[in-house]
């Protein structure tokens, strides 16, 4: 073997000695049940949601009544806040707060009660630049709603499967 591929083998080799691998696309922790419905109002974090757990191959986007869990965004909400302002009285700075709250119902049991979410972003404000600024916010508030569905669904993994209630076997006669 040459020098120059002497040095990528071993790093390669080092790499997989230490368990470290590449996370796949498929490569998500299953979830507690294999189908699911959200509802939320129309655009916003339901619209993200919806895309972000149509790309898991082990679940199903169903209607309320055929799925085994309900996924329940209540509301979602954004305000903007003065950070900081100039000596002369006007903002340099604003930030934006979303919030958003949510729980999971399996069947009849609620398996994450009424959460809420809150995300902050902060970001300058030029007067000069009023157009550009605004396109910032925006994209600022689409990253925010992708974070909080990330969040979501890290939670949604977490989750064990429900246990199914004890129901005593007869004895033998």
């Amino acid at each position: 073997m040459t020098p120059r591929l002497l040095i990528p083998a071993g790093l390669a080799l080092l790499l997989s000695a230490c368990g470290f691998h590449l996370r796949g696309l498929g490569a998500s922790t299953p979830l507690a049940f294999a189908s699911l419905n959200v509802t939320a109002p129309a655009g916003g974090l339901g619209d993200v949601l919806g895309r972000q757990l149509s790309l898991r191959p082990d679940l199903k986007l169903l209607t309320a009544k055929e799925a085994e869990a309900v996924l329940a965004v209540e509301s979602e909400a954004i305000d903007k806040q003065i950070l900081t302002v100039n000596k002369s009285g006007r903002v340099t700075e604003y930030q934006l707060i979303y919030r958003a709250r949510f729980n999971l119902r399996q069947g009849a049991a609620e398996r994450i009660p009424t959460t809420e979410l809150t995300l902050r972003r902060d970001y300058s404000f030029d007067e000069n630049n009023v157009l550009g600024k605004e396109a910032e916010e925006q994209i600022l508030v689409r990253d925010m709603r992708s974070d909080a569905a990330q969040q979501i669904i890290r939670r949604l993994a977490a989750l064990k499967p429900a246990t199914a209630p004890y129901t005593p076997v007869p004895a033998a006669q």
